[in-house]
Order: C-alpha cells, then structure tokens, then sequence
C-alpha cells in the first residue's frame, strides 16, 4: 500500500481526598487525525476536530484513505484511468480543505492520501504521527441509520489505543464548528473516569457550555440468587446508601469545577440498566456532547473500551469523545498487571496544578 504526499474507588471516600492533589491531568491534545471522505458525517468530524484544535491549539492532519482500485465499489469499475481521476479529485478536495481550514483557524493544518483498507490506514497514520486524537463521523458516504456505527468506524474502535471523537449530524447545529453547550462527563468513582475532567473542563470554558456530572447507582433487582424479601432489602438499603455517597461524591467534583468559573451540575440516577440510563440522561437533559474515560472502575487491559464506553460510542445520539487511559505501547505491561489485580498504569498524570 503505497502513501500519497500530496479501582473503582469506594463512592464514600472522604472528600478531601481531592483537595490533597489535584484531578488527573491529560497532556493535551497536539495532533489531531481527522478522517475525511466526502460525506455530511466527514464535514461533522471535520468542525468537531477545528472545536477542539482551537481550545488545544492543536496542529491538524487532514486524512483521505482511498481503497484499491480493484475493491472500490463506488467507481464501479477497476479501470486504472478512473481511479487515477478519483485520486486526483481527493487530492484537490484534501487540498481547498487545508486552505480552507489554515485560514479559518491560524493553526498548523497539513493532509495525507493514503491507498489502502481505511481502518488499518487510518491506524497506521495515527501510530505515525504521534496522533494524540482521531476524530472519524460515525458513518462514512454510505449514509446511516439514526443509531449505530459504520463499519469503518467499528473497525477503528476496535484497535484503538488513542483517544477517539466520534461525531455525529446533530439536527439543528452547525457543523462548521459546533459549539457545544451541554457535556455529559459519566463517571463512576474510579480515578481512571476522572482523569477526563481537566480536558472537558478546558472545552467547556472554550464555549462557556455547562457540565452535567453524572453517576448510575443500579437499582438491585429480584433473580434467582436475590429473592428473600430480607436479602433484597438489605440490597436496597445499599443502594440507598451508595446514592448517598454518589451525591457527596459528585457534589464536591461540583464545587471544584465551581471555584474555577465553570458552571456545573450533578446528577444521580438509580436505575437497572446503567448503560440505557445514562443514554436517557442524554436525551433528556439535551446534551450536546459526551466526554468520558476509555476505561473505568473495572479496567480490561484487552479491550480498547470499556463495557459501558463501547455501548455509549455504538448508541449515543451526539458527537462523544472518549479519552485513552491507557499508555500508549504498554498493553502488555498493562495485562500483567491485571493479571496480578492491579490497576494498568493511567496515562494521565497526577501533579500539583489546577484543573
């Protein structure tokens, strides 16, 4: 293929804990990756990924992977002479959007077509780079269902060891460069779901949009093994407590983020299903954006995601950013670790320093 330059922390800690050091801190976001390909969804990775360059003041590569004449079935034909004009066409888009995009945003912006199978080019030019984010639509020229992800898109997800912004066609946005006014940060106790919180701070404060802290305490529910009516109260007296703490928790995150000029709110559902709850909260709380951990409490070196992670990326209704917690070429070290029942290694840093 060649390249054309063209531990989930226990919720009733003691809310000191946070004023004795500082929230994880992210090294910033240098490189962006953004996958382009014509589409509505590429034109909504595309204002997604000038959002955050401009809050991180980050250099941008802009990506057009084109398959190999023979598996492109867009062109319809495996005709040397039509693919050639195909290259060239992408050649001359990738090259107005760098213009376009330099001059809209002073910021470093340069562009790659690649030849090859879009999910291992996409990857390979990250690995290269150093890319710090990829930015991809949730579909490619193919269209969409309102719910769901292209397959491009599930091929990328499913290797990645970056952080990923998914994006979305949100009805009634802009998508030059939205703006988003509600982020949704979910987090369930663990230092891993906090690490997020400097970075989405730094976005929200770019756009004076508002925080929503959210935690999902589940709601015990009748089977074979919880069925005594002692049992399942003693059950539900542990969720109550633990609604409690979550609420303690998230409140002292609140008046943190508070001290440093943001506007925040918390809240805290008990429900069954964390995974459909916090999609509901979405929904219901009009949010614009998602922004969690790629990892939580229970942290699977193996995978990429986490549980609730890869079921928010493949469902949520808007664009979502999900920071990697992991650092980047030490999976192995990190599966040892797990192994022994010790947490991998976080990939944000705990110093001294405001959020």
């Amino acid at each position: 293929m060649g390249t054309e330059v063209e531990n989930h922390r226990l919720l009733d800690m003691k809310p000191q804990r946070h004023e004795a050091k500082s929230l994880a801190r992210h090294g910033g976001i240098g490189r962006i990756v953004v996958c382009l390909d014509h589409s509505s969804f590429s034109d909504a990775a595309l204002g997604h990924a000038i959002s955050i360059a401009k809050t991180f003041d980050s250099a941008i590569t802009l990506l057009y992977v084109l398959q190999p004449a023979h598996e492109t079935a867009v062109l319809h034909t495996t005709d040397a002479f039509s693919w050639e004009i195909a290259r060239k066409e992408a050649g001359a888009y990738l090259e107005q959007l760098q213009t376009k995009t330099a001059q809209a945003t002073g910021l470093q912006v340069d562009w790659r077509l690649e030849q090859g199978h879009p999910a291992e080019r996409i990857m390979s030019l990250a690995r290269e780079l150093g890319a710090d984010l990829i930015v991809l639509g949730s579909h490619g020229e193919s269209g969409a269902r309102e719910w769901g992800l292209g397959s491009t898109a599930q091929q990328v997800l499913s290797v990645a060891r970056v952080s990923v912004l998914v994006a979305r066609r949100v009805a009634g946005h802009a998508q030059d460069e939205p703006a988003p006014k509600r982020i949704l940060l979910p987090l369930d106790g663990s230092l891993r779901a906090e690490s997020v919180l400097p970075t989405a701070a730094r976005i929200a404060r770019a756009h004076g949009a508002e925080i929503l802290l959210a935690h999902v305490v589940a709601e015990p529910c009748m089977t074979a093994m919880l069925h005594a009516g002692d049992d399942l109260d003693r059950a539900r007296r542990v969720a109550t407590s633990l609604e409690s703490s979550a609420a303690r928790y998230l409140d002292d995150l609140c008046h943190q983020l508070g001290r440093e000029g943001l506007a925040v709110r918390a809240i805290v559902v008990r429900r069954a299903d964390e995974r459909q709850s916090l999609l509901d909260v979405v929904l219901a709380e009009g949010v614009d954006w998602v922004v969690l951990s790629a990892h939580g409490n229970t942290c699977n070196p193996a995978q990429s995601f986490g549980s609730v992670t890869t079921h928010m990326l493949a469902h949520t209704s808007v664009p979502i950013l999900v920071l990697q917690d992991l650092p980047e070429g030490e999976t192995d070290r990190a599966r040892e670790l797990a192994e022994k029942d010790m947490a991998p290694e976080l990939r944000a840093s705990f110093t001294e320093g405001q959020v």
